[in-house]
């Protein structure tokens, strides 16, 4: 476990890095270079589909490093691919920038809604367990240690805020890094700690992360 937080630590190190081009980007530009992606991430970022990710209040660096991964093929999906190509590196930091001032908004669980309520407090129980300790038995390190205790993360380090992110998008990306579809996390820190993820595990570690509310958003 002391070993995974290391390169967790040691990857937001990493990332640091990405900071000073974040802080280039202006947002009312970044605004109108964003009227493509709104179909699937909604006008502020606050996507409506729950399989696309809420982008509003996410790092500005973060959302940086996935374009540029999407360019380079580093991160495969070919309609972001197709997107990412035809942004130059101006415009990438404006649109860093006006996604990281956007307020993010409520999403809907929609899974939630099909589980009874004993179901939804064992899943919201273990997701809890996880998050805040880890698993001691299969060295699985406590979510919080990246992402932070109200799941806004370490935003100075670029790295991605999960409190109030649709479930089902965070699942879908858990799942892919476990079996490889994605494979763009620095020092192989998200593929370490899923390989010890059962399904359940990887389904309730989403649900309380989507559950928590950022404090970040009041500063706002």
């Amino acid at each position: 476990m002391a070993f995974l937080k290391n390169i967790c630590l040691f990857g937001a190190v990493v990332l640091l890095a990405n900071v000073a081009v974040a802080t280039e980007g202006d947002a009312k530009i970044g605004k109108t270079k964003t009227m493509a992606c709104m179909g699937c991430h909604g006008p502020t970022g606050n996507s409506f589909v729950p399989n696309f990710p809420a982008l509003a209040g996410q790092p500005a660096g973060y959302i940086i490093k996935q374009i540029k991964d999407f360019k380079s093929a580093g991160r495969k999906n070919a309609v972001m691919t197709n997107f990412a190509l035809g942004i130059n590196e101006a415009d990438l930091n404006h649109i860093g920038a006006y996604y990281e001032s956007q307020v993010k908004t409520p999403v809907m669980k929609n899974i939630m809604h099909l589980k009874t309520d004993a179901e939804k407090t064992k899943l919201l129980t273990l997701g809890k367990k996880l998050y805040d300790h880890g698993n001691p038995e299969t060295g699985q390190a406590a979510c919080f240690v990246c992402h932070g205790r109200n799941g806004d993360a370490l935003v100075d380090f670029n790295i991605p805020i999960l409190a109030n992110q649709h479930p089902q998008y965070l699942i879908s990306t858990l799942k892919e890094f476990k079996n490889r579809k994605r494979t763009n996390d620095d020092e192989r820190v998200m593929r370490r700690i899923v390989d010890t993820m059962s399904n359940e595990q990887i389904e309730a570690v989403a649900y309380y992360s989507s559950y928590l509310v950022s404090t970040l958003e009041e500063k706002k």
